[in-house]
């Protein structure tokens, strides 16, 4: 280790920021310029390890074609002694490790998630793999306004194209409880081994816990080859039964089921987080206005029998029409205006046609049978007279 207050490679030591498996971190003065820098520095047991100093070199030299606003920028690298440095830009703030999940809002996660994610989609249009996302290598900065997000530690990240890469074979470099199933079983890698590691971070931000977090290394390997992934929405109250399948799809065992970018994955889970309907704790206003919970609104119910009697309308007695009256008003009746504008007199109109009253119909036929029986019977009255007289 460096001692406070030592100059080192030209920068003067302030103190230690953090200490890693292959170096410390140191907060430092540049020698010429009026600023804080980031001092990593491999650490000295290592150096003799080829294939270590090559992946600590491989790391400046990768970042330093990076250039976004949320991956810290790497200003110089060298060799002190025999001890290799990097100088990078110093983040004032805490990695996303040291959040507390039972008070970390879900939209701050998301937001931490999203920036995070363009970084990656960046790196990864560049060909660059970061291999080792995880909360602790994601840097928040503080700021009066707004907070920031960096990602850091590209120790062990390689081209995507790098057939040649330094890990050997059998060997594992990455953080276990963040790793996708290729990284384990030593399959080839794309952008979407990141995608991964970055849903397993996100429910470590929201839940406290990696996705397959277990006591032994054997049984948090088998969860991320042969488990399905955990449900999300019943490890934190108020999440989204929705979030739970974009977690499926950003967890997938291979890579082809899984989202094309990380950005996509971050649209996916916005449009959960959006489309809640689990049950969130109710925020009290702090003015001391009171919320006034309002009851589920219950069916009215029908006063009418469910099999009412079907509607009949009532027999109105039919009138005989009676001839129409003809009244004669005492002041001229005026109709609507013409073109014109003028009213015009009704009287100027033929009256409407009087209402045509039937006529009762005369049966001749049954007059003249009548007519024809009385006059037989007179004939027969008469004859019979005759006789009596004779």
């Amino acid at each position: 280790m460096v001692s406070d207050g030592t100059v080192f490679a030209g920068y003067t030591i302030d103190r230690l920021l953090g200490r890693g498996g292959m170096g410390s971190v140191y907060l430092a003065r540049h020698p010429r310029l009026p600023r804080w820098t980031a001092l990593k520095v491999l650490n000295q047991e290592l150096f003799s390890d080829s294939e270590i100093r090559a992946r600590f070199e491989r790391e400046a030299d990768l970042v330093a074609q990076l250039d976004h606003p949320n991956i810290v920028t790497v200003f110089d690298r060298g060799l002190e002694g025999d001890q290799l440095w990097i100088s990078m830009q110093y983040v004032d703030g805490v990695d996303a490790s040291m959040l507390n999940p039972q008070t970390l809002p879900p939209d701050r996660a998301v937001q931490i998630i999203g920036e995070t994610a363009a970084a990656l989609d960046y790196a990864h249009r560049a060909g660059v793999l970061h291999r080792d996302v995880k909360p602790a290598n994601i840097l928040l900065a503080r700021s009066d306004s707004q907070e920031r997000v960096y990602l850091t530690d590209f120790g062990i990240a390689r081209l995507r194209d790098d057939s040649g890469h330094l890990t050997e074979t059998g060997s594992f470099t990455a953080t276990l409880a963040y790793a996708a199933p290729e990284q384990l079983t030593g399959a080839p890698l794309d952008h979407r081994a990141d995608q991964y590691s970055l849903a397993c971070t996100l429910y470590s931000l929201l839940t406290g816990a990696a996705p397959y977090e277990a006591p032994s290394p054997a049984a948090v390997i088998t969860g991320h080859l042969q488990s399905p992934p955990p449900p999300i929405s019943p490890r934190r109250g108020g999440l989204s039964p929705a979030l739970d399948a974009v977690m499926n799809r950003a967890l997938a065992k291979r890579p082809a089921d899984r989202f094309d970018t990380c950005g996509e994955f971050v649209e996916a889970t916005q449009r959960a987080m959006r489309t809640s309907t689990g049950a969130r704790p109710i925020v009290r206003p702090t003015s001391g206005a009171h919320v006034i919970a309002t009851p589920p609104v219950q069916p009215v119910r029908p006063s009418t029998p469910q099999h009412p009697t079907p509607f009949r309308p009532p027999v109105v007695p039919q009138r005989a029409p009676q001839p129409q009256q003809r009244v004669q008003p005492s002041q001229p009746a005026w109709v609507a205006p013409q073109r014109t504008g003028q009213p015009i007199p009704v009287q100027q109109f033929a009256p409407p046609p009087r209402p045509v009253v039937p006529q009762r119909r005369t049966n001749w036929g049954a007059a003249i049978a009548l007519y024809v029986g009385l006059l037989l019977a007179v004939g027969l009255l008469a004859a019979l007279i005759a006789m009596l007289a004779s």
